[in-house]
């Protein structure tokens, strides 16, 4: 007769596994201030002369050794309808 190696449970007939296997629980983190790219905001330097109501923001990332000084970007602005400069803003 054939004979199995593999233990079944008897309450619910499934295989038993071994002791589980962990991962170690040391994360190694990086620090805030050592972080090389910053997320940061651009905001519209058009729009507050204008007067027109809202403010267009976008958010996007910068690599603080590559580009150490502000930001700008000719970014669309939907409650002007056209392309205007936008400008990293102060933290």
């Amino acid at each position: 007769m054939f004979t199995s190696s593999i233990k079944l449970n008897a309450a619910t007939r499934a295989p038993q596994v071994g002791p589980a296997r962990r991962m170690p629980s040391v994360v190694a983190m990086a620090k805030k201030s050592k972080d090389v790219r910053q997320v940061i905001t651009l905001e519209c330097t058009e729009q507050k002369e204008s007067g027109v109501p809202g403010m267009s923001r976008y958010t996007t990332q910068k690599n603080r050794r590559n580009t150490p000084d502000r930001l700008e970007v000719m970014k669309y602005n939907k409650y002007m309808k056209k392309h205007t400069l936008h400008r990293e803003l102060k933290k």
